[in-house]
């Protein structure tokens, strides 16, 4: 069922660092996210793509991105330094996939903290392109090295627990 249902959503072409199926961004906003990438991608040789599409069509987000990410052949490859940011508009679902290279400057940790921080209380808002904008700024930033979280604490676990588990 799984491999049925990767299968089901076709990879689109990588025509730039901007990949817009599901038209979230305006032209101009595009063609500032391409040139920010494309200025990051010289100086560094990393190589990162934001990709957003309609649906998912039914498949699992992180298989999705996975095979979006090495069908596209994302950094280079005795690096593997490429990014990922997939955005399923219809789902409601998000993904920042991480090539092996980078993943000391962009954790798991990370990454979860820039979609729950940065990027989804813009998309709550009904703005994604500012949401997109600051995600892929978030993620340039976390690869330099330039990137401060806005709180060290979680937003959504109360105090109490907290202090529970600090306690403990």
């Amino acid at each position: 069922f799984t491999a049925a249902s990767v299968a089901a959503q076709p990879v689109p072409s990588l025509t730039g660092r901007v990949v817009d199926t599901a038209d979230l961004l305006s032209p101009s906003v595009e063609a500032s996210l391409t040139a920010r990438l494309g200025a990051h991608g010289d100086s560094t040789s990393n190589q990162i793509v934001i990709l957003t599409i309609p649906s998912l069509q039914g498949a699992v987000l992180e298989e999705y991105a996975t095979r979006v990410f090495r069908e596209w052949a994302l950094g280079q490859a005795d690096r593997d330094n490429g990014v990922l940011l997939l955005v399923a508009r219809d789902d409601r679902e998000l993904r920042i996939e991480v090539g092996y290279g980078l993943e000391g400057d962009l954790t798991d940790a990370r990454s979860s903290e820039i979609i729950r921080n940065v990027i989804v209380p813009r998309f709550r808002d009904g703005d994604y392109e500012a949401g997109i904008v600051a995600g892929a700024d978030a993620i340039v930033q976390s690869v330099e090295g330039t990137y401060a979280p806005a709180s060290d604490a979680p937003d959504d676990i109360p105090l109490v627990i907290r202090l529970v588990f600090g306690l403990l």
